[in-house]
């Protein structure tokens, strides 16, 4: 097992309890076990030495374990839970003043370091005071038995290595049976960890100074156990290395904890495949060795066709067996060397590596043909799954984000294609473009929403024959309003929304803020006569938001015949049911309802009498040449005629000219809409508007 570099405080408070200067009436230092040099003093020690305890640290004592060969003979002293016992030794303070004092010694690790805890008081025959300095010292070592830390030492002079009890206890063996020797304190590490641990020895006892290490051993009784070990290698003063000392501990629970901790970080709870940061890892990794060891590897990206439909019908449980078993079915088509991870949901990826792009299309083609011979049994329901799958380079210059991003968006386009199709990315891939421009415009969208850049606009729409209405009539148009302050049509804005699922959140902005704007301006209110705003398809078929709409006309103060919504003709017939439920329920609360781009369908007219609408908007691409061509005349016409019958106003849009509006009129049509009554203009700035514009009075010609 590889060597950490955490530093991880021993599991006791014996440090804690010893240093502390009420604890003990004995001055007390901590010495390096590497270089002799002070790591801790108290305060009694600093009045013996004459420095103060800040002063001290980092420098030797004379006299006090300051060469190497003292060191190693207390080294060998200290083992098997005994100190060095108390002895009159000499030492000098840092006045140069030679002192006579009673010391002891023991080993102690403090502050990720290997130390040679020192206590000593000034001579004294007192037998009580020795005792005591002595009971002291032997704390220290029950506080490291119950912690069950083992000490070892090793003499590089007679290659000789010393357990303590608590070593013997860790590696599962009796007490005093350890051999002494290297290779058997090897023997009881794992094969796999044996190795790594002899040659990082290597380097500590050659080189000296601090190790810090990890392994596992097996125990005469069968058992694995993760131990830690920790230590240092002390020099002579000719720099060789003469002795190492080392503490060892048992891990194995938090180790388990953390080998699980980590599996569950890194891969997916479900399917037990690597997740979505893990994959993310991995081809970062790959990205960086591309600079230095060119290979060709393609980004593999795939979903299920058809897993809505098992999750709506046989429900979540269903949905989660199927990932499941899906992940299972496709492992033994893929090889060890590439990656294959869940990114969430129904999506999955490969990282197909060391293969040419026409290699990379026949893994893809095997995956893919893999999961079409797959059948999916719930609750007595088989299901045929399919895959949708997107293959894209992966080259050095490219980020982990580009790349996820391309895939993605390839993804899209594989869908767009009829899926259970493989798109591979090429560069100017004019179909993964055009989804970029989309993805660009969905930014811009969330972005809108989130800073409320939308801006209502309206065009107003005037009264062709005499029996109209006459108050303000005109349709509310939403513009965007773009990063430098322009106003821009939204016409790509919300071919996105529609695109990517956004368009009802844009339709409950618009909304909210019309129903908002005409409260807040009564004299306007008073005037109009209609306003109509606006419904996506998505829209109609969402049943959230027409608990939304019903909430909010069950709730206004604006008299809703006043109030029109209107939906493309392609939107309606898409679920005519739906559409016929929605706008049975909205015309319940007096609201009128329109039919865009009527006559763009290709059986506009066989459906009709299913949709119980108000208005029909005739579709401008029949009114623009109304007065040059005979069959776009005889459209108008025939629209406006059966709209007539069925007790419906028409509406023409695009009515750019004279000439056209003359033609409406002649035919019958009840209201025009286009550039020659007036554009778009902000709702803002239209405070209060003159009745009069209304009025037929005001229509050009």
């Amino acid at each position: 097992m590889a060597a950490t570099t955490t530093s991880v405080e021993l599991p006791n408070n014996a440090a804690a309890s010893l240093l502390d200067a009420g604890s003990l009436p004995f001055a007390v230092v901590l010495l390096s076990a590497n270089d002799g040099t002070v790591v801790f003093a108290n305060h009694l020690m600093s009045v013996i030495l004459r420095s103060s305890t800040d002063e001290m640290i980092g420098k030797t004592i004379p006299g006090l374990y300051d060469d190497g060969t003292q060191r190693s003979k207390a080294f060998k002293l200290l083992k098997k839970n005994t100190f060095v016992p108390p002895k009159q030794i000499e030492i000098s303070n840092f006045d140069n003043k030679n002192l006579k004092i009673t010391a002891a010694s023991s080993l102690l690790k403090y502050q990720n370091q290997l130390c040679i805890l020192v206590a000593f008081q000034a001579p004294s025959n007192d037998a009580s005071k020795v005792k005591r300095l002595r009971i002291a010292i032997e704390r220290h070592n029950m506080a490291l038995q119950a912690a069950n830390i083992g000490i070892w030492s090793w003499d590089l002079m007679s290659n000789r290595i010393a357990w303590d009890d608590t070593m013997h206890k860790l590696f599962g063996i009796e007490s005093g049976s350890f051999s002494g020797k290297q290779r058997d304190f090897l023997s009881y590490m794992l094969p796999e960890d044996r190795e790594e641990q002899l040659e990082l020895g290597r380097t500590y006892y050659q080189d000296g100074g601090k190790f810090d290490t990890k392994f596992r051993i097996l125990r005469p009784d069968g058992e694995t156990r993760v131990i830690i070990n920790r230590g240092e290698a002390t020099k002579n003063e000719q720099g060789i290395v003469i002795s190492v000392v080392g503490i060892c501990w048992d891990v194995t629970e938090n180790f388990a904890l953390s080998v699980k901790i980590e599996h569950q970080a890194l891969h997916d709870p479900l399917t037990g495949l690597l997740n979505r940061f893990e994959m993310q890892q991995r081809l970062e990794a790959l990205l960086q060795s591309l600079s230095e060891d060119p290979t060709e590897n393609t980004f593999c990206y795939f979903d299920l066709d058809r897993f809505k439909v098992v999750n709506d019908t046989c429900g979540h449980e269903a949905g989660d067996e199927l990932l499941r078993q899906i992940s299972e079915h496709l492992k033994p088509y893929i090889t060890e060397k590439d990656t294959f991870a869940r990114m969430g949901g129904d999506e999955f990826s490969l990282i197909i590596t060391n293969c040419s792009s026409d290699e990379a299309r026949k893994v893809a083609e095997t995956l893919l043909q893999a999961v079409q011979n797959f059948h999916f049994e719930w609750s007595g329901k088989v299901f045929d799954i399919d895959l949708s799958m997107a293959l894209v380079p992966i080259s050095a210059e490219k980020t982990v984000s580009e790349i996820l991003g391309t895939a993605d968006v390839a993804l899209s386009a594989a869908k767009d294609g009829g899926r259970g199709r493989i798109h591979e990315y090429r560069p100017h891939d004019s179909t993964v473009i055009r989804r970029h421009d989309e993805m660009h415009w969905v930014l811009q969208l969330e972005d809108a929403l989130r800073s409320d850049r939308f801006q209502l606009h309206f065009q107003p729409i005037m009264p062709l024959q005499e029996d109209c209405d006459e108050g303000l009539h005109y349709e509310v148009l939403l513009r965007v309003i773009d990063e430098s302050g322009e106003v821009m049509a939204p016409g790509e804005l919300l071919n996105a929304a529609e695109q990517f699922d956004m368009a009802t959140r844009v339709d409950n902005w618009v909304v909210n803020a019309v129903f908002d704007w005409l409260i807040k301006h009564p004299d306007h209110l008073q005037q109009l006569s209609l306003c109509s705003i606006n419904l996506s398809g998505a829209s109609i078929g969402d049943p959230n938001f027409l608990v939304f709409l019903k909430e909010k006309l069950q709730e206004s103060k604006i008299p809703l015949e006043k109030i029109s919504f209107e939906v493309t003709e392609n939107a309606a017939i898409k679920n005519i049911t739906k559409a016929r439920d929605f706008i049975d329920t909205i015309k319940e609360y007096g609201c009128k309802f329109a039919l865009d781009d009527f006559g763009s369908g290709h059986s506009s007219f066989a459906y009709l009498k299913d949709l119980p609408v108000d208005i029909l908007k005739i579709d401008g691409m029949f009114v623009k040449g109304i007065h040059l061509e005979p069959v776009n005349y005889a459209m108008v016409k025939a629209i406006n005629d059966v709209g007539q019958v069925m007790k419906m106003k028409t509406i023409a849009e695009y009515v750019e000219n004279e000439e056209i509006c003359n033609s409406l009129k002649e035919i019958g049509v009840d209201y025009g809409q286009g550039y020659y009554f007036g554009k778009s203009e902000n709702l803002d700035e239209v405070i209060v508007v003159d009745a009069t514009v209304a009025t037929m009075a005001e229509i050009p010609g």
